[in-house]
């Protein structure tokens, strides 16, 4: 489902607007990093009740999902900022600018993948076992440090730029919501064709807002739990003695590239369209292919 996103949005380019589409095929991206590496691999060792892929794919698959879990966090700030800058400042970013902000949440993710595997921190099993993470129980000064700093900075604060983003957003939306109002009671002088346009807009903003809104949501619903969990973890042995309280938070957040798919093909029709002429096409190939 995630590589059928992404292709969709590389091929097809569904989104009028490049720099949110630029924005969505790295997060889509993300997600199917996500979903093809560490996925599999949590999967069957819950299957087998252990870790069955040896130390070294213990360190692989904490890396992935660390870089990319932070990319993912990160990266919703910069859709967060991007609508901010489109509708409250009226300055649409440039593709370029877009560009910038990626290759700095690009650069903050690895730096703070790779750092367990230099020294800061570390990598290691969480709950059962059956998955890997950051040493978040393991609390000495090297491993507090990179801890804070990797939440400031991954959790955060993206949450507050997106907070502070969509809170100047709803206001603008309800000053607009009053003026129209007021000018509608005042005159009626418009033409359908405009009124037609206007509307047609309207909708297409709507359902990106939306679906924008919605990504945003499911990916803090689904992170969220797992981010407290650790840190009642770094300072209590509650969640050491109960290892179910780490396994599941873990394994609901990993879930979140499930989540991606749903928002993307059922909030947004172009998304869906887009997803409907990829599969057409793969079809059409391989019957070519199949009987050639």
């Amino acid at each position: 489902g995630n590589l059928l996103v992404f292709v969709s949005l590389v091929k097809e380019r569904p989104l009028p607007n490049p720099a949110v589409e630029m924005i969505f095929r790295h997060l889509s991206l993300a997600n199917l990093v996500l979903a093809g590496i560490g996925e599999p691999l949590v999967v069957a060792s819950l299957a087998a009740g252990k870790w069955v892929w040896g130390e070294s794919m213990r360190y692989f698959e904490a890396f992935w999902v660390t870089t990319f879990g932070l990319f993912s966090m990160m990266i919703l700030a910069v859709i967060s900022f991007e609508q901010y800058s489109r509708f409250v400042r009226q300055q649409q970013l440039k593709t370029h600018q877009v560009a910038v902000l990626l290759a700095v949440v690009y650069f903050l993710s690895f730096f703070f993948g790779i750092s367990p595997l230099v020294g800061w921190c570390g990598y290691g099993p969480e709950g059962y076992g059956v998955s890997n993470s950051l040493l978040w129980n393991d609390l000495n000064d090297n491993n507090a440090s990179y801890i804070i700093c990797a939440m400031i900075i991954g959790y955060f604060f993206p949450l507050t730029v997106i907070m502070f983003c969509y809170r100047a957003i709803y206001n603008l939306v309800q000053a607009q919501l009053n003026m129209a109002v007021v000018k509608v009671m005042v005159s009626a002088n418009v033409t359908s064709l405009s009124t037609n346009r206007n509307h047609s807009l309207l909708v297409q903003e709507r359902q990106l807002a939306s679906t924008i809104t919605f990504v945003i949501l499911s990916f803090f619903f689904a992170w969220t739990p797992y981010v407290f969990v650790n840190i009642i973890n770094m300072f209590s042995t509650l969640i050491i003695r109960y290892k179910i309280l780490a396994t599941i938070p873990a394994l609901f957040a990993k879930s979140s590239t499930l989540w991606w798919i749903i928002v993307y093909c059922l909030m947004d029709v172009r998304i869906k369209k887009a997803c409907r002429k990829t599969c057409s096409r793969f079809k059409r190939a391989f019957r070519i292919w199949y009987f050639s």
